[in-house]
């Protein structure tokens, strides 16, 4: 049974449904905008690719000290050890250098060696890109 409604309501429904297709299409550009502006600005997704090495010397149940150049307690040094204990899943970091294998994540280039010998470390793969798979000297 057809039921005519008055010329009000189908512009009012006809305007409501052209204000949600113009909604959607904002949202879609503005979305579209973020993400251009906005993608992986710590870069997270490139650790996968950079930790690699380490994923194939270290066992799945190792727990990894961590070191570091990025300042302490700041957004980069906070994401870049996230970053890396996600890449690095089911292995631990922790972040001090008291285990035997500690992994050196460094933003840029510098004296690996010696920041080793400063932690009681030796360098034993340097596997480019800045991430270093240190290993505690063991005393003589």
């Amino acid at each position: 049974m057809p039921s005519d409604f008055p010329l009000r309501s189908k512009i009012t429904v006809a305007l409501a449904a052209a204000l949600s297709l113009w909604g959607v299409g904002e949202y879609f550009r503005y979305e579209a905008e973020y993400q251009n502006q906005s993608h992986d600005p710590y870069a997270i997704a490139a650790q996968e690719n950079r930790l690699a090495g380490v994923r194939t010397v270290i066992p799945e149940n190792a727990t990894l000290g961590y070191l570091t150049d990025a300042t302490p307690n700041t957004m980069t040094a906070w994401a870049i050890f996230s970053g890396a204990q996600y890449s690095l899943a089911p292995r631990i970091l922790v972040e001090n250098t008291s285990q035997d294998w500690v992994l050196g994540n460094f933003t840029r280039p510098v004296d690996f060696a010696a920041i080793g010998r400063s932690y009681g470390l030796r360098v034993e793969r340097d596997l480019s890109n800045g991430v270093i798979l240190f290993r505690k000297e063991k005393a003589k």
